[in-house]
C-alpha cells in the first residue's frame, strides 16, 4: 500500500499531482496543517476586512476559492496527522 494519499482538492481523481506522504510523522503533518490554517485565517481576515462596494466581486470569489482549497488541504492533512499519531501511540494531549 502507498504511503502517498491525494489531496483531496486534486481536479482529478484518476491523476493526483498533489500528494501527501502519510508516512511523516505526526508533528510534521500537524505543522503542515497549522500552516495552512493560519493561511486560511489571515484570507478570511483580508476578506472581511474589504469594502464591498470598492472591491469587485471576482476578487471576493478568488479569495474564497483559495481558503476553500486550503482549508480542505488542512482537513487532509490533519486526517493524515490523526492517523499518523495512532501510528505513534499518541493519546489525545
Amino acid at each position: 500500500m502507498s504511503n502517498y494519499r491525494p489531496l483531496t482538492s486534486n481536479p482529478s481523481k484518476d491523476a493526483a499531482a498533489l500528494l501527501i506522504d502519510a508516512s511523516q510523522p505526526f508533528a510534521v503533518l500537524e505543522e503542515c496543517a497549522e500552516h495552512r490554517l493560519y493561511v486560511v485565517k489571515n484570507l478570511l481576515n483580508s476578506m472581511a476586512s474589504m469594502n464591498p462596494s470598492r472591491t469587485d466581486a471576482h476578487d471576493f470569489s478568488n479569495i474564497a476559492e483559495a481558503a476553500y482549497l486550503m482549508l480542505k488541504d488542512a482537513c487532509d492533512l490533519l486526517e493524515a496527522a490523526r492517523l499518523a499519531a495512532m501510528r505513534e501511540g499518541r493519546r489525545n494531549e
